[in-house]
């Protein structure tokens, strides 16, 4: 019997610390379910250049109504607006609310200096603020300071 009661009491013990990891392994996981949710301009789909399959990836839009898109797209020449979707049987108003922020309309670009190095903008501000060390930082975001050292911070000319 008192093998038995001190597993259960080595048990309940360590009750705090699994319950700790495990809501620390849940928050974690789910922010990083969440970071891939998110909705990236890189990621848009082109209404005028959009495949059956990439329709199809939007939410609400099966292979039928994919194909209703493409052949209204080529019945017009291509879409003005987003809001044209309306004109397409099974799309009302509220699936299309639920559409656009997928949607643009607008071609992503590629411009030839993408392999050159940016630099950053000569005109932008730069501040310094001193630690209780005495050490000079520099930085041009004045809003990532700490807090205990923003009484020292300064824009330099």
């Amino acid at each position: 019997m008192c093998k038995r009661n001190s597993l259960i009491g080595k048990r309940f013990y360590l009750f705090p610390y699994y319950f700790t990891l495990f809501s620390f392994l849940f928050v974690f996981f789910s922010f990083l379910f969440l970071q891939n949710l998110t909705i990236k301009a890189e990621n848009l789909i082109n209404l005028n250049q959009a495949t059956l399959k990439e329709l199809e990836s939007l939410p609400g839009i099966g292979p039928v109504t994919a194909k209703k898109i493409l052949e209204l797209r080529e019945r017009k020449g291509g879409f003005k607006s987003v809001d044209e979707l309306l004109e397409v049987p099974g799309i009302g108003p509220k699936k299309l609310e639920a559409l656009k922020p997928y949607l643009t309309l607008e071609e992503k670009s590629i411009s030839p200096d993408q392999n050159q190095v940016n630099y950053p903008n000569p005109k932008k501000k730069i501040f310094k603020y001193i630690d209780e060390k005495g050490v000079v930082h520099y930085t041009q975001f004045p809003e990532m300071v700490p807090f205990k050292y923003r009484h020292t911070l300064k824009e330099v000319h």
